[in-house]
């Protein structure tokens, strides 16, 4: 996740780098590029710039001070999920990036689907965010059940049930019989509260897709557009797994311009950079900075489902 591998120290050079790649030559191509860079420089670095008028860096003299990868890669990131705040994204804008990434020596998943969309190649964008954004447990895009699924039932498959699974639907009805305050009875309750159908039954969300709902309980996030945001926020900031930034520059892209088709949702407008989103997702991005667990990655949520949640929040860091 962007800005979290980095110190107040670079701050000014990163924000050069934004401003070089990202601000066109007649200016933002969207008011809300600037101010949310504005919100997330000083939430999380403690940089307060004016991104209008900010002396733009190069290319060559940022790939000189940033030598570590994983640095680059975030910064890079970071630009793309600007290009998701513009509605058109500008073919000036896409050559910008593109070439940054190029000087930066930076090949990215979350570049694939910003490309499809700059083409205006939605339906594609869709496919190729469902099929490169890790999706945790579940994800079994390589076995033949799951290519027959998406022969049969198209894009859907990607994220919902689409045949009947008794078993796994006993699966994840056991969590209503876990005790009142424990994590599985929490989500058991969440499901609930939303009338949302359980992972087996068609029309609910596979497997994969539910894997999140996991952390909406433990990080504490609802399913309205920002609470997406937040909750993908957290997820990329704590995991390691290749696809968790792929998660949030989607949901930037489906609730902050509408970009992006999503198969379980209707899109929205401007969530990230109106009221507080800006502010809302910099402190998801700090909660999952001091998250000590990988949300995506090496957790069996099955097997804790009976712990007290503000024990497992307690393990993971999430609250004191």
């Amino acid at each position: 996740m962007f800005l979290i591998h980095n110190s107040p120290e670079q701050a000014p050079l990163l924000a050069g780098a934004l401003v070089g790649a990202c601000r066109l030559p007649d200016g933002w191509a969207a008011a809300a590029q600037p101010a949310v860079l504005q919100v997330l420089f000083e939430k999380l670095l403690e940089f307060r710039a004016d991104f209008h008028a900010l002396t733009p860096a190069q290319p060559a003299e940022v790939a000189a001070a940033l030598t570590d990868p994983e640095q680059r890669r975030e910064l890079i990131e970071l630009m793309a999920t600007m290009e998701m705040m513009c509605r058109p994204i500008p073919a000036a804008l896409q050559e910008s990036v593109d070439a940054w990434a190029r000087a930066l020596g930076v090949e990215d998943r979350v570049l694939t689907v910003a490309r499809d969309l700059s083409s205006q190649a939605q339906a594609r964008a869709t496919v190729d965010f469902y099929r490169l954004n890790w999706i945790g447990e579940g994800d079994a895009q390589d076995d033949p059940h799951f290519q027959e699924l998406l022969r049969h039932y198209g894009d859907a498959a990607y994220a919902l049930t689409m045949e009947e699974d008794p078993q796994e639907t006993a699966r994840w009805s056991r969590l209503k019989d876990c005790a009142e305050g424990s994590l599985g009875r929490t989500l058991w309750d969440f499901y609930q509260r939303h009338g949302f159908k359980l992972p087996g039954e068609v029309g609910g969300a596979n497997p994969g897709l539910a894997h999140h709902d996991w952390s909406h309980v433990i990080a504490d996030y609802e399913t309205t557009a920002i609470g997406e945001m937040e909750v993908t926020a957290f997820m990329a900031a704590a995991s390691r797994s290749p696809g968790a930034m792929l998660g949030f520059v989607g949901a930037v892209s489906i609730y902050e311009t509408g970009l992006l088709q999503s198969l379980v949702t209707h899109s929205y407008s401007q969530t990230f950079s109106t009221g507080d989103g800006a502010e809302r997702v910099a402190a998801a991005i700090r909660k999952g900075r001091k998250c000590r667990v990988d949300p995506l990655r090496g957790v069996d949520y099955f097997a804790i489902m009976d712990r007290p949640l503000d024990e497992v929040r307690k393990e993971w860091g999430i609250i004191d």
